[in-house]
């Protein structure tokens, strides 16, 4: 698997992101190795927070929740998925699949780390992928945070009658655009869908890891993995994961906003399936867009903190 690794000097002197890169190796699946990139912040001893971004973000993201969480006491990780922020950026499309993600997260988080007792911010794709890594491995979350995202299934027992799947001629025509998009500056995409002005440097954090349209593969290719179609093999990869996950009972928390453009009800898709969600009603911060830590962070940051809060007091 031939890959690309965005050199260091992108990350320099980047607005309100001061946090030393930390890397482990995982298997690329096909005999080779990719690095991928993680925050490690606050005490090491603390609770470990885990933090799994979307698209087209990476760690940058968390940038105003990492310095709460650590100046409370916990340990902040936040990770950069493959293909995104200062991890491996594999060169073909067909090199991402959401198996794979989930792959590459189970194996950073769970055999590399060896994370245990952790808790989980999830946002946008991280929803996606961190619940698939964590169905398989249970024992080691203490907590889940789901924020502007959804748990779309198929039940594989039901035939598919119709391809196209319900209320996504949107996402069909945005799968279009960027399918013949080389160079998508998806950070002015970015910019363009948050509520309030976005500063030009943090414009400029969002499109770090991008130097040129070469490092732009595994954004182009989450468009494509999008659930337009009922054959989209992550619907019902995504359906045996939530079976397993009925049986989660630990804490779990919807934290959204009410400008959401993308999944403002994806709540929905978990609640009431995984049991954790039961003591916990969704919380829906105003003035938020899909991307609401850069609309509302310490809105946000409250929030997580009451939650984590509630959980060691409980």
């Amino acid at each position: 698997m031939n890959r690309l690794r965005t050199p260091d000097a992108c990350f320099e002197n980047l607005a309100d992101f001061p946090f030393a890169a930390n890397y482990v190796d995982v298997s690329d699946l096909e005999g080779g190795s990719l690095r991928l990139a993680y925050i490690d912040e606050g005490p090491k001893d603390g609770p470990p927070v885990v933090m799994i971004h979307g698209n087209p973000t990476w760690s940058y993201m968390w940038r105003k929740l990492i310095p709460v969480l650590a100046a409370n006491g916990y340990r902040a990780i936040a990770i950069d998925l493959i293909g995104m922020g200062r991890s491996d950026k594999p060169t073909q499309m067909s090199d991402y699949t959401i198996a794979r993600h989930e792959a590459w997260v189970r194996e950073a988080l769970f055999e590399k780390l060896q994370l245990t007792d952790a808790h989980f911010i999830l946002h946008d794709w991280g929803g996606i992928i961190g619940l698939r890594a964590i169905a398989d491995h249970q024992d080691r979350a203490r907590s889940v945070i789901m924020s502007n995202t959804g748990f779309p299934v198929r039940d594989p027992n039901e035939p598919i009658t119709k391809m196209a799947r319900r209320g996504a001629a949107m996402l069909r025509r945005f799968q279009l655009y960027i399918r013949f998009r080389k160079n998508w500056q998806h950070w002015k995409t970015l910019s363009r869908i948050t509520l309030k002005d976005m500063p030009a440097e943090d414009v400029a954090g969002f499109a770090a890891p991008y130097p040129d349209k070469r490092y732009l593969v595994g954004n182009r290719q989450f468009t494509q993995m999008l659930p337009t179609r009922n054959d989209n093999p992550m619907l019902v990869e995504n359906w045996h994961a939530l079976q397993k996950l009925k049986s989660f009972e630990k804490p779990f928390q919807t934290i959204y906003s009410d400008k959401d453009q993308v999944s403002p009800k994806g709540f929905h898709s978990v609640r009431p399936a995984i049991p954790g969600t039961r003591d916990y009603a969704p919380i829906i911060l105003k003035g938020g867009s899909h991307f609401l830590l850069e609309d509302v962070p310490e809105a946000y940051a409250r929030e997580v903190i009451a939650f984590l809060e509630n959980i060691k007091g409980g």
